[in-house]
C-alpha cells in the first residue's frame, strides 16, 4: 500500500511499570448499575502499600488517572451507544 511502517517506541520500564500498575489498581473498581466509577486516590494508596512506585509519586498518580480517564470515556462511549440502540 505504500505506508512506511515506523519505528516501534523505546522499551520504557517506567511505562511498562505504570500500565502494569493500573491494571492492577483497576482490578478494585466499583460499578454502579453497570456503570464503571472512578478509581479513587484509596486504591492507589493500596496499591502503593503494597508495591513501590516505579517513579515520583504525583507523575504516578497523574498517570493512573488520565488512563483511568481515557478507559471511563470509552466505557461513557459504549454505553452511551447501546442506550440509543435499544430506545
Amino acid at each position: 500500500m505504500g505506508l512506511e511502517i515506523p519505528e516501534p517506541p523505546q522499551y520504557s520500564y517506567t511505562a511498562n511499570a505504570i500500565l502494569s500498575a493500573y491494571n492492577t489498581i483497576a482490578r478494585a473498581r466499583k460499578y454502579e448499575q453497570g456503570v464503571p466509577l472512578a478509581l479513587g486516590a484509596t486504591e492507589i494508596g493500596a496499591y502503593l502499600e503494597l508495591y513501590e512506585a516505579p517513579c515520583e509519586f504525583h507523575i504516578f498518580t497523574e498517570c493512573v488517572f488520565a488512563l483511568d480517564n481515557k478507559h471511563l470515556d470509552k466505557a461513557h462511549k459504549l454505553l452511551s451507544r447501546r442506550a440509543k440502540k435499544s430506545t
